[in-house]
C-alpha cells in the first residue's frame, strides 16, 4: 500500500509543478466545495428563518395588518314592562273612571288586573261622591277576589258615606277577620260605632286601631273628640299631644290641646295653642272664637272682641260666636 502511495505522490508532484491548470484546480476546488457546503447549510437549516420545508408551499407574510372584524350589533335592552293599570291610578278622578272603564271594556285585562280595575274605579266613584256606583264596583271586585281584606274595608267606608253604619260594620268585621292586624278597619269601625252612639265600643275600637298602628293620626283625632264630648280633658290633652307629634303642621292637634287647656283654666297656654292653630289655618273660625273666649276669661275684653269679630268675618251667622259676643257685652255692662 506504501508503494501505491509513493507512486501517487510522485505523479501528483510532477503534475503540480508541470501543469498550471492542475495546480489551480487543487487550489480553487476545495474552496468552492466548502463555500457550497456552507451556503447549503445556511439556507436549509431546520427552524431557521429561511428554512423551506419540502413539499410545503411558502405563505408570504401580509404587508399590512388585516382589517378589524365588523362591529357586532348588541341586542337591544329589553323594554321596561308597561303598567297597563297606570291610567286607572293617576290623574283626576273623572279621568281615572274613564280609563278604568275603557280597560274593562277592552278585554285586555287578565288575572288580578280585572278586580283591581273595579277597585280603582270604585275608589274614583267614591271620591266623586257617586256612592252607589262605587258600591257596585266593590261588589264586582269582591265577587272575583273575595279574600282581599282591603276591599271590604273600602266598601265599608262607602257604606259610612251612605249613612248605613250597620252595613259598614259588617264589612269592617269581615276585613278584620281576614287580617286581624290591619288597623284601618278597627278605626273605621270606631267611626261607625260613634255614629251609632256607642261611645264605649267606639273608644275600644279606636284604641285597638292605635295598638295596631301607633302612627294612625285619625284614630287619635276621633278618640280625642270622644274624650272631649265626655269632658275627659286629660284624655283629650294626651291624644292632642300625639297628634302634634305625628303631624306638627296640622291645626287640629293644637286646637284639641288648646281646648283642654281652656277647660281646666290654663288660659295663657290655651291662647298660645289657639294662635298656632290660627297660623296654620287662618280661615278656620274655631280658633278665633275659642281664643276670644280665653281672652274673655282673662278679662282682656278688647282682644276677645277682636277675635269674635274676626270669627264673624268668616261666618256672620255663627251662633256660638254671637252668643259669646252677647255674653261679653252683658259682662261689660255689669262692671
Amino acid at each position: 500500500m506504501s508503494g501505491n502511495a509513493g507512486s501517487w505522490r510522485a505523479a501528483h508532484g510532477k503534475l503540480w509543478y508541470d501543469d498550471p491548470w492542475y495546480r489551480a484546480a487543487w487550489i480553487v476546488w476545495p474552496q468552492a466545495v466548502g463555500l457550497l457546503l456552507f451556503v447549503s447549510l445556511w439556507l436549509f437549516q431546520p427552524g431557521g428563518k429561511n428554512f423551506i420545508p419540502w413539499a410545503k408551499p411558502v405563505v408570504e407574510a401580509p404587508r399590512f395588518a388585516p382589517p378589524p372584524p365588523p362591529p357586532v350589533k348588541q341586542p337591544a335592552a329589553p323594554a321596561l314592562a308597561v303598567d297597563i293599570m297606570a291610567p286607572c291610578k293617576s290623574g283626576g278622578f273623572p279621568e281615572r273612571i274613564q280609563a278604568c272603564t275603557s280597560l274593562l271594556a277592552s278585554g285586555k285585562l287578565t288575572g288580578s288586573n280585572i278586580p283591581n280595575a273595579y277597585w280603582y274605579r270604585g275608589l274614583a266613584y267614591y271620591s266623586t261622591e257617586q256612592y252607589q256606583l262605587a258600591i257596585n264596583d266593590y261588589d264586582r271586585a269582591i265577587a272575583i277576589s273575595p279574600s282581599i281584606n282591603e276591599l271590604y274595608n273600602d266598601r265599608g267606608v262607602v257604606w259610612l258615606a251612605l249613612g248605613n253604619n250597620d252595613r259598614a260594620m259588617q264589612d269592617f268585621d269581615r276585613s278584620i277577620l281576614l287580617k286581624p292586624d290591619f288597623a284601618l278597619p278597627y278605626f273605621n269601625r270606631g267611626i261607625a260605632l260613634r255614629n251609632l252612639n256607642r261611645p264605649n265600643e267606639a273608644l275600644a275600637a279606636l284604641s285597638t286601631a292605635i295598638e295596631r298602628d301607633p302612627a294612625l293620626w285619625w284614630a287619635y283625632e276621633n278618640r280625642a273628640s270622644i274624650y272631649e264630648d265626655r269632658s275627659d280633658w286629660r284624655g283629650s290633652y294626651d291624644d292632642a299631644n300625639k297628634m302634634i307629634e305625628i303631624e306638627p303642621n296640622n291645626r287640629l292637634g293644637y286646637a284639641f290641646r288648646a281646648r283642654a287647656y281652656l277647660e281646666v283654666g290654663q288660659y295663657q297656654p290655651a291662647i298660645v295653642d289657639f294662635t298656632k292653630s290660627i297660623s296654620l289655618d287662618p280661615g278656620n273660625i274655631y280658633g278665633y272664637r275659642m281664643r276670644g273666649r280665653a281672652y274673655y276669661f282673662l278679662n282682656q275684653f278688647d282682644n276677645a272682641m277682636a277675635d269674635f269679630e274676626a270669627a264673624l268675618r268668616i261666618d256672620a251667622k255663627d251662633s256660638f260666636t254671637i252668643s259669646f259676643i252677647n255674653d261679653l257685652k252683658r259682662r261689660q255692662r255689669n262692671r
